[in-house]
């Protein structure tokens, strides 16, 4: 074994689940492709690359010549195909068999088609968590990639060389990916990348680069750079005209021995940790940042941790308490079909946010939802409704499932149908998402690299808000659920009501009455003060949840249990995953998903719709996502002392 120098290249590539047909093809044509033609080219020039299951999964069904190239480029030992969870899950958040299963299902996907098992995989997103290890070597892992990040949060100062952590016992070798190798490639000139190598060989280091593929061709610019302009032609005639050697990692790993055993705390890649965090702890961890020097700053200064995404946006914790409510029940009574499909609904994008749409893509969050139906209608329903508390907050939820519909009901203060689910569809109608403020919306415009020759990364571009940002940046008002019931002043303007700028006049900090349930039917009662002028006066509020067959009501009950006539307005709000195309009025009620499903109120209410619309970043700049539709049926109440009002919406399919 040697201490030599050597160029470790490696490269990711991967599109989501549920990814537009088109982005694939265009992602083939622009980045894949090209880089592969050009590598056979330069057969000297070794790599090792990551494909994720989509990504091969398409190339084995509509991309041969891609295919081919890899089968081609793999025999020759040219490259080296890392493995990795197939279809592309942040592994420490996602069940222990599911980890394994995972792993194992790419392992024998490369070893059936390619000839070889994987040795190493690329780690999601790179995020870490110290029980990785052993994970890993029981699936028969033996090193990884990690950020230069995770290493000097461990201490550790020599950042090209090869280090060994363990778990329980189970050793797994770790790379340290050089942070300023995935900004010179390929964005800067040969001349400052032959010097910072240069450096690194007089010391005898490993030059280790692992970075996203699409880097080459698909990123904004990168195109006309890599392949037009031709860097990627002369990156690699001139990693062969200065006798550069480059090897697998594999190679490296039998040709070198650690340097020292580590053990990195939780963490990804810098630009991931900082994504984690709220606008405010955003702004404070820089200006901390900038009072330490580099290295102090990586060891004793951490931003987030991955899970904190979770606490951040709600509908990715949504999202993962589904996934894993799904992996029990799959695990117990779930065929290879349903196996399949809770692994495809665990691909990492809809779960988290960052310089990709990731989470802010209702496309990506519909197939991730759609594949964990899938896999749960393979699997028994409980009868009648049944008390759950996914959410862990220590306050129960409510489901009821058939063969149609899952209804999930969250009671209390801020309470309302959580999820609705149409299994014949596999659509989770209330999958939409929140108005949030997010730390870029303030960044505007900032260009956050200096100024240098050649191309800038997507870290550094400057990114311009939209016209009209303003109302598509301005907090709503929380959790976007279903059978919401909202008071407002009697004479309160319909227009502002909906647009949510005008304030509630009413809430439920009261008693809560017990959940009664039956095989068919949830009932539930809350009270609350509703401000009629300038003093309180009481309310109770019923709701009755049933499910019949192809069919949903929900009733809600007021009553007036005061001494004073009550006067207001009540909106009953229905927040829903819907695009334009699949939705239109009938009247008072609402025709949803093309047709399929109708939700009729009773008679009596005007119905208004809000379109549900973010601002989010993108690799490219800022983009206008459509997330669905809130219906809201406003009506104006008088209730006298001891009276009642009831107003009844049911959801059925259509005849």
């Amino acid at each position: 074994m040697s201490r030599g120098f050597a160029f470790l290249f490696g490269v990711h590539n991967h599109q989501p689940v549920g990814n537009f047909g088109w982005v694939f093809d265009q992602a083939a044509a622009d980045c894949y492709l090209p880089f592969l033609r050009a590598l056979k080219g330069h057969p000297r020039v070794k790599i090792s690359a990551h494909y994720s299951g989509p990504l091969l999964e398409d190339f084995a069904a509509r991309r041969g010549e891609a295919w081919d190239l890899l089968a081609e480029l793999t025999a020759r030992g040219q490259m080296e195909l890392l493995g990795g969870g197939f279809y592309e899950p942040i592994l420490p958040i996602i069940p222990e068999a599911d980890r394994r299963g995972q792993i194992e299902m790419m392992s024998d996907y490369l070893e059936k088609h390619f000839g070889r098992r994987p040795r190493g995989i690329w780690l999601t997103e790179r995020v870490w968590e110290p029980h990785l290890p052993s994970t890993l070597a029981r699936a028969g892992i033996e090193y990884t990639l990690l950020d230069e990040n995770h290493f000097q949060a461990a201490g550790i100062t020599g950042l090209h060389d090869l280090y060994v952590t363990e778990d329980e016992g189970y050793p797994l070798r770790l790379f340290p990916i050089d942070q300023r190798l995935r900004y010179l490639i390929p964005f800067r000139g040969l001349p400052e990348l032959g010097r910072y190598l240069e450096g690194i060989r007089a010391a005898g280091g490993l030059a280790v680069l692992g970075d996203d593929g699409e880097k080459f061709g698909l990123w904004p610019g990168t195109k006309s750079w890599v392949y037009e302009k031709g860097w990627l032609e002369r990156f690699f005639l001139f990693l062969e005209e200065n006798d550069i050697p480059t090897m697998t990692f594999a190679e490296a790993v039998d040709a070198r021995p650690p340097a020292a055993r580590i053990y990195p705390p939780p963490a990804s890649y810098i630009e991931m940790m900082e994504w984690v965090l709220e606008p405010d702890d955003a702004r404070r961890y820089r200006r901390l940042k900038e009072t330490l020097s580099e290295p102090d700053g990586r060891r004793f200064l951490r931003a987030g941790f991955f899970r904190d995404f979770f606490r951040k946006y709600p509908e990715s914790r949504r999202l993962r308490d589904r996934m894993n409510g799904v992996s029990r029940a799959v695990r117990a009574d779930g065929d290879a079909e349903a196996v399949r499909d809770l692994y495809r609904g665990q691909s990492n994008d809809p779960y988290w946010h960052g310089v990709f749409g990731g989470l802010y893509l209702p496309h990506l969050r519909e197939a991730a939802y759609g594949h964990l139906l899938k896999a749960e209608a393979r699997c028994p329903a409980e009868p009648g409704w049944t008390k759950v508390d996914d959410d862990l907050d220590g306050r129960p939820e409510y489901v009821r499932r058939n063969g149609r519909f899952r209804l999930q009901f969250k009671p209390g203060p801020d309470g309302g149908l959580e999820e609705i689910d149409y299994y014949p569809l596999f659509r989770n109608l209330s999958d939409v998402l929140s108005r949030r403020a997010e730390t870029y919306h303030g960044e505007a415009g900032e260009d956050r690299g200096p100024e240098r020759k050649g191309e800038k990364s997507i870290h550094e571009i400057a990114k311009p808000l939209p016209a009209g940002a303003a109302d598509l940046i301005r907090p709503g008002r929380g959790p976007l659920r279903s059978a919401v019931d909202r008071f407002f002043d009697f004479e309160a303007d319909a227009a502002r009501i909906v647009s949510g700028e005008e304030p509630e006049r009413g809430g439920f900090d009261g008693e809560e009455s017990p959940v009664v349930l039956a095989e068919d039917r949830l009932v539930c009662g809350q009270s609350g003060r509703i401000m009629v002028r300038t003093a309180a006066s009481p309310i109770a509020v019923r709701k009755e949840i049933a499910v019949f067959g192809p069919k949903v009501l929900v009733r809600t009950i007021l009553r007036n249990p005061g001494v004073r006539i009550l006067r207001f307005a009540h909106a009953a709000e229905w927040n829903l995953y819907q695009i334009p195309e699949e939705i239109e009025t009938d009247g008072d009620a609402v025709r949803l998903c093309r047709g399929r499903l109708i939700l009729r109120p009773a008679a009596g209410a005007e119905l208004h719709f809000r379109p549900l619309r973010t601002l989010s970043q993108s690799e490219k700049g800022y983009d206008t996502i459509h997330q669905g539709y809130g219906l809201i049926w406003i009506r104006r109440i008088e209730l006298e002392p001891g009276g009642t009002d009831e107003f009844t919406v049911e959801l059925e399919e259509s005849e």
